[in-house]
């Protein structure tokens, strides 16, 4: 069993250790004491029924005149009763009868009685009195038995207590050795959940839900470096290309002024590279929006449609504006994100077509898309589609414009925003774009857009 099992299973016995003390504690004191009301409550009879003897008997002695037969009444009254005591004492405080002075008695239990005016000491005392060392002695013993039942009771509960949370304990010993065998190589395993353990089974499965984000973000994470390789290689590779033929031979300055103008262009591709991919990370860090203000999605996208007038005029191809909202945004990565989609859907649609970059307001987001004429995309591409480096053709050509980052940050554009991306088929058109939280008409410039 592991050290945190152990310590578990320490602290619950220990628990319920108390729990047992206190409770057969409580229990023990409460007989104790209900023993010894029941004890005193019958001393308490018993020395009522020796004083209506002993009225009896002084009833008969003074109806008689005989008061030596009395004393011989109450010296058998006494035979086979130890510890009890009787006094007469007159009226004056002389005593009549009573062979030592109550004070004399250690402990003891006393009842007494005015004795009636008609007998022959009128307005004398009757006292009775039991001594209470037999009854101590006896609930002495009762409270040893008593300690010794609850000790072991307690002992009892302790031991079974330890050895059935060891047996409920084993599920943990198995979940913690099935989390230890899990490495980089075997995230693909997954905690068994345990059929024995209700109160487990949603722990192992939020257990196992991490375990799958982990496993994606792992992969992502390969396929991600993997990727940036890929992109990486190619310039470098030219660059060094290039600058080796330009080292190889003597060359004009034309020709090296060619080369380094090359090697610029290829270090661009590579800036660019860097920037998109810096911006991604602070995207996925949970960096949100700075600098929110209300804008006019309308111009924003009229802005961009400007902006990729020279493509789409290069790919014969038209972009209309329809509809109009505001939003609580920042402006410039709203225009960023607009120009990444009008971007890629300018390379996946025919020339002569027309592109829509449609706005829709409603109660809930601002919905913003480009969509472009064309069949419907397959599960795979709109899945992958807002993956880092992810071109529809497989191939990766180099002559294939960007780098395939454009969706990706325009899902990060969203993210940071409080919104999402979509991508559907409607109308005969493929429809890309994002949403943003609907413009609260108090909502403050600086404050932060609804998650």
């Amino acid at each position: 069993m592991s050290c945190r099992a152990r310590s578990i299973a320490a602290r619950l016995t220990l628990g319920l250790g108390l729990i047992a003390l206190l409770v057969f504690t409580a229990a023990g004191a409460l007989l104790q004491g209900a023993f010894e009301r029941d004890l005193v409550a019958a001393d308490e009879a018993t020395l009522s029924g020796k004083i209506r003897v002993v009225l009896h008997f002084i009833d008969e002695a003074t109806r008689s005149g005989d008061a030596s037969g009395l004393r011989h009444h109450l010296d058998d009254l006494r035979i086979g009763h130890e510890g009890l005591h009787v006094w007469l004492v007159s009226a004056t405080g002389q005593p009549i009868y009573g062979d030592q002075a109550l004070s004399a008695v250690a402990s003891a239990q006393v009842q007494e009685v005015i004795l009636p005016t008609s007998s022959l000491w009128p307005s004398g005392v009757l006292r009775v009195a039991q001594d209470t060392g037999p009854r101590d002695d006896l609930l002495g013993r009762h409270l040893m038995t008593l300690v010794a039942v609850c000790a072991t009771g307690v002992a009892a509960m302790v031991a079974l207590s330890w050895l059935a949370i060891r047996r409920c304990l084993r599920v943990v010993s198995r979940l913690s050795g099935e989390a230890a065998s899990i490495t980089p190589r075997s995230l693909g395993m997954r905690l068994t959940v345990p059929a024995e353990g209700v109160e487990l089974n949603g722990l192992v499965r939020a257990f196992n839900d991490v375990l799958d984000r982990l496993e994606e973000a792992y992969a992502q994470m390969k396929a991600f470096n993997a990727n940036v390789a890929h992109e990486l290689r190619t310039p470098l590779a030219s660059l060094a290309t290039g600058a080796q033929v330009a080292l190889a031979s003597p060359r004009s300055n034309e020709e090296l002024r060619e080369a380094l103008i090359s090697n610029l262009e290829e270090l661009e591709l590579l800036n660019s590279l860097v920037s998109d991919m810096l911006f991604l990370s602070r995207a996925d860090q949970g960096d949100r929006a700075e600098g929110l203000e209300k804008v006019e999605l309308g111009s924003e996208a009229d802005k961009a449609i400007r902006y990729c007038e020279a493509m789409l005029h290069e790919s014969d191809l038209v972009a209309d504006r329809v509809g109009e909202a505001p939003a609580l945004c920042n402006g410039p990565l709203i225009r960023r994100a607009i120009v990444n989609l009008l971007t890629n859907a300018i390379r996946h649609t025919q020339a002569k077509g027309r592109l829509r970059l449609c706005i829709d307001a409603s109660t809930e987001s601002v919905r913003l898309w480009v969509g472009n004429p064309g069949e419907p995309l397959a599960h795979h591409v709109r899945a992958q589609m807002f993956d880092r480096f992810y071109r529809g053709d497989a191939s990766r050509s180099r002559h294939q414009p960007g780098h395939g980052l454009g969706l990706a940050i325009v899902a990060a554009i969203a993210r940071m925003h409080g919104g999402t991306v979509f991508v559907v088929h409607a109308d005969g058109e493929n429809r890309v774009g994002f949403t943003l939280p609907t413009l609260v008409a108090d909502a403050s410039s600086d404050g932060p857009p609804p998650a």
